[in-house]
């Protein structure tokens, strides 16, 4: 089977970092950089990254010959309604009309974009994190008129390139960009209280974060004790205000009896046995991440 021919539109951190992990799972990867400057930084980037790829490295190219002839083409183009409106009006019309278009946008509606090009049934948004040839997931937003199967398409070619592709609702900041600008937000207010940044930084990479990699932060609440989460956010809401209001699901839930691995039943159900084995995979997942990322002073 001949390899999949993948375009990505944009040469910059993300666009760069897309084209190094499709090209290291042996797809022949083009990437369009009209900007010389970044094309040659880029060009020694995917070198020294791509390594041994199996199509070989990434082209970079200033031209839009390659989208002609694609199978997958991924725009990464910065968050700029405006420029990415002259993009994808060009994918419009240069792409074949059986290519699978998608957008790196986390931001952006993926039904404007999808708008422009004829076919829209095959536009979906693929957002990818930085690096993105380290990062596993890719989270994978279908518009409005988007086909189920180029959503199983876009499943299988993001899997196949070892990714954990997981399918989210269409809106501004998709689930990721959602969660961790909410803690980013609360962070710099730290730091406006006055707090040291080495402190909250150090914190939050040696508490919940590691949590949080284990298991996600519903199954971690439930595991907390959802009655517990909901006193903890009306005291927060008492001395920072109603930015800390507990959503009316949690309320519902914890007045439904629904507290979580406790009383069985929380965001998730659980029968004793599933209760025991997720805290064993809790336990075991968070001792090989504190093991992985603890420094030399051999402290997490």
């Amino acid at each position: 089977m001949s390899a999949i021919r993948t375009v990505v539109v944009g040469g910059g951190i993300i666009g760069g970092g897309i084209a190094v992990a499709l090209a290291r799972a042996g797809h022949a990867v083009a990437v369009v950089e009209p900007d010389a400057t970044a094309a040659a930084a880029l060009t020694s980037r995917v070198q020294e990254l791509a390594g041994d790829a199996p199509e070989g490295t990434p082209r970079v190219v200033s031209g839009w010959e390659p989208v002609m002839t694609a199978h997958f083409v991924i725009e990464a183009a910065p968050e700029d309604l405006a420029l990415k409106e002259d993009v994808w009006a060009r994918l419009g019309a240069l792409a074949p009309l059986d290519a699978l278009l998608a957008s790196n946008t986390s931001s952006l509606d993926i039904d404007a974009l999808a708008a422009l090009v004829p076919r829209p049934e095959r536009v979906l948004a693929t957002h990818w994190f930085n690096p993105a040839y380290e990062v596993e997931c890719v989270e994978v937003a279908p518009g409005r008129a988007t086909d189920p199967d180029v959503v199983g398409r876009a499943l299988t070619i993001l899997r196949d390139a070892g990714k954990h592709a997981v399918v989210v609702r269409n809106g501004a900041g998709f689930v990721a960009n959602r969660i961790q600008f909410a803690a980013i937000r609360e962070a710099l207010l730290c730091l406006e209280e006055g707090m040291p940044a080495e402190s909250i930084d150090e914190v939050v990479s040696t508490s919940f974060a590691p949590r949080l990699a284990a298991l996600g932060p519903l199954a971690n609440a439930d595991l907390g004790g959802l009655d517990t989460y909901l006193a903890i956010f009306e005291v927060l809401r008492s001395a920072h205000g109603d930015r800390f209001a507990p959503p009316r699901i949690l309320a519902d839930l914890v007045a439904d009896g629904r507290h979580g691995v406790k009383t069985g039943a929380g965001v998730f159900d659980y029968t004793p046995a599933a209760a025991r084995a997720l805290v064993e995979r809790r336990d075991e997942r968070l001792s090989r991440i504190i093991a992985a990322t603890r420094d030399r002073g051999g402290t997490a």
